[in-house]
């Protein structure tokens, strides 16, 4: 009888034993309990800390499903379902852990998700139990908590019982259990089984979850660690959120199957990093979206520049970083980086949560590219065909734009390891994968160096935005931009951002008679983010006013000219562009002026054809 690849991964943990990957990863895989795991706020907590703490949680959570069963509300063969909606915390890895030694499932829900789109992530998660803490009460507050399928009983707040708002705090609910017999309670564990559900956004305004299981989460970590040479001595910095799967493919594991430890933020903060690099000794860093970037520029702006950067830090006895490994970041970035604080490498990335492609920049390989790939990863045009490779001319541009690049996609057998779907959507899962074809709805392209195929990352398809490491949907930004003061109607788009990733960039079309407000369209645009269920993420950087709108003989916008035009002033002299940085309090016109300031950014990341590809 043939036996498939999954099978055959299957019986091999079954035969090995290795009956809970979590279990093993925390404790068979560590043989020092009083080893540092990590560090928050100041106090330490051992290996032996975090798996006392996890089986308690464990004991926890098998303790409700027992009641849920004993009440109907759960079927005898059904995984309890957790929620939590929190920034970085320790109670976020505890309940983590705890869910995959009890094998619950753990859905990790994006802490920018408020007001509807929070409530029908709940509501279609199905979670019993649903954990936030005092940067999230407010929003769980805000929401109709029975239409999300939620009672007030089944919110736990973990912190401090004064900020707790009258919810129960997650730490009496944990001690509550104590030594409760939950024999009967566990599950078989299958390490196919999802152990975290982390949330995405793509083609639809839905986000989407994706199952991490045991498997697939320590063989990331198990990737990552072998990728950079982690060792125990090696110490992470985690300021990616919890939420994110950068924190745990990339952060967490690689870390914890090393042996090693790291520190933990609640957030990230570019002043901080500096510090907390030198005072505990940090060696490792994940990354996603600019965070290279913002490091770069507090270091600059605390010692005067690069060169008084490497002065101060590259030598400096107390400097033991050596490895970042991450996405979203410019080659000049890294460049200037590796040299201001001596660094081994930064491997530069392509991934996603689903995992199907993952590539890494190693050393050696062209630095604009984010790694070499095998040939079942290809480049597919609208039509389905393959895109031929790359050719550059002698200043390194890309020759072929147009045939070359297209959508990064990749052939998958029907026992993929990687990634089985999303949870509880069919539908998004069938839009992936079709004939066989896995589709990322990014665009790419690969040159061939020799007899080596290097994977080149051109964007994003024009229904998604990536900006600051995550992905959302186009619709996500248009059911706020539909509403500002004085615009009939409105379109959303990512544009190019001069350090990584993209900017929020809308086109309005305004009701006859009216003009532009930037003060109230700036305003009505922080009360929806206030109270209105809008993501800090997509308020747009940018707004562009036309007269009319392009459309199809079906009445649809072309989209396609105003992503290619984006706010190039150069290219389209009479736009009315308005646009904010950071910290601005309205919108201001973009000037030819201020637009070559733009463009010097781009120039000085080597981002600057950026500007002229749409």
């Amino acid at each position: 009888m043939k036996i498939n690849r999954k099978e055959l991964v299957r019986r091999l943990f079954g035969f090995l034993n290795f009956r809970n990957m979590v279990r093993v990863s925390l404790w068979g895989l560590i043989a020092r309990r009083n080893r540092t795991f990590f560090i928050f706020e100041g106090r330490e907590y051992t290996y032996g800390e975090v798996y006392r703490q996890s089986e308690r949680y464990a004991r926890f959570f098998l303790a409700e499903r027992g009641k849920l069963v004993q009440a109907g509300k759960l079927g005898e063969n059904e995984r309890l379902s957790l929620g939590i909606y929190t920034d970085n915390i320790p109670e976020f890895l505890f309940a983590s852990f705890g869910a995959g030694l009890s094998n619950s499932v753990l859905f990790a829900v994006n802490t920018g998700f408020r007001g509807e789109t929070l409530a029908r992530v709940i509501a279609q998660a199905q979670v019993s139990l649903f954990i936030v803490n005092e940067s999230t009460v407010g929003e769980i507050g805000r929401i109709d908590l029975a239409a999300a399928g939620l009672h007030r009983g089944d919110i736990l707040f973990a912190g401090d019982k004064a900020l707790a708002n009258g919810f129960r705090t997650l730490e009496d609910a944990v001690s509550s259990a104590g030594a409760a017999d939950v024999r009967g309670c566990l599950l078989p564990v299958d390490n196919f089984s999802p152990v975290i559900v982390i949330y995405t956004s793509g083609m639809t305004g839905m986000p989407k979850g994706v199952p991490c299981t045991h498997i697939k989460l320590v063989g990331a970590g198990f990737k990552v660690r072998f990728d950079t040479g982690l060792r125990r001595t090696d110490r992470g910095y985690i300021s990616m959120p919890l939420f994110h799967s950068n924190a745990w493919y990339i952060g967490i594991l690689p870390q914890l199957v090393a042996g090693g430890s790291f520190v933990l933020k609640r957030r990230f903060s570019a002043r901080a990093f500096e510090e907390d690099m030198l005072e505990h000794g940090v060696t490792f860093l994940n990354y996603v979206g600019q965070p290279l970037h913002y490091i770069l520029e507090a270091l600059e702006k605390k010692y005067g520049g690069p060169g008084q950067v490497e002065q101060a830090l590259a030598r400096d006895p107390r400097n033991r970083f050596r490895i970042a490994y991450g996405n979203g970041a410019t080659a000049l970035d890294r460049k200037k980086l590796m040299k201001c604080l001596n660094m081994e490498h930064i491997y530069e990335i392509y991934g996603s949560t689903e995992a199907v492609i993952t590539t890494a920049n190693k050393p050696g390989d062209p630095v604009e590219s984010v790694g070499r790939v095998p040939a079942s990863v290809k480049i597919l045009d609208a039509r389905g065909r393959e895109c031929p490779p790359g050719i550059v001319d002698g200043k390194g541009q890309l020759e072929n734009y147009d045939e070359a690049v297209g959508e990064i996609c990749c052939a998958v057998d029907t026992d993929n390891l990687r990634f089985e779907g999303y949870y509880g959507n069919a539908g998004a899962t069938n839009q992936k994968f079709r004939d066989g074809i896995y589709h990322s709805g990014d665009l790419g392209h690969i040159r061939v160096l020799g007899k080596k195929r290097y994977l080149y990352f051109n964007g994003r398809t024009d229904d998604w935005i990536r900006k600051d490491g995550e992905n959302f949907s186009a619709e996500d930004v248009l059911r706020y931009a539909q509403g500002m003061p004085c615009v009939d109607c409105a379109i959303a788009y990512g544009a190019p951002c001069e350090v990584a990733d993209e900017k929020v960039m809308v086109t309005v079309q305004l009701q006859p008679g009216r003009a532009f407000d930037p003060d109230g369209v700036f305003s009505w645009l922080t009360q929806q983010q206030m109270g209105g269920g809008m993501d800090p993420k997509w308020m747009p950087d940018y707004i562009r006013v036309v007269e009319s709108f392009p459309v199809t003989e079906t009445q649809k916008i072309i989209v396609r000219p105003f992503k290619r035009e984006h706010f190039n002033l150069e290219a389209c002299p009479g736009m009315e562009i308005w646009y904010r940085t950071k910290g601005d309090t309205t919108y201001s016109r973009l000037t030819p002026e201020k637009y070559r300031e733009i463009k010097e950014g781009f120039l000085r990341n080597g981002r600057s054809s950026l500007l002229s590809q749409g």
